[in-house]
């Protein structure tokens, strides 16, 4: 069995605007998420992030990055952004 996935508001008021504008990367995005809650062992798309951002991990998914934290038993998402935004706040 998987971890939980829990969004922040942030991140499913994010998902909710891409969904609309690009249903499929949506969908994708949402599937990496689940597919790295099933297995999250060996990914190269997923970073430990550095510096401000420190013990936050990054999910790369086509042009969209999901910003997150794990424990054993839940998956955090607290950002999806397009990868031209992702770094700037």
């Amino acid at each position: 069995m998987g971890k939980q996935i829990q969004y922040s508001l942030k991140a499913a008021k994010q998902l909710r605007k891409i969904f609309k504008a690009d249903r499929q990367s949506a969908e994708m995005i949402i599937s990496a998420i689940e597919k790295y809650a099933e297995s999250p062992l060996n990914r190269s798309d997923v970073k430990i992030l550095k510096g401000q951002f420190e013990d936050l991990k990054r999910l790369r998914v086509g042009n969209y990055r999901v910003i997150f934290d794990e424990n054993l038993i839940i998956i955090n998402v607290y950002e999806i952004k397009h990868r031209q935004e992702a770094y700037h706040d």
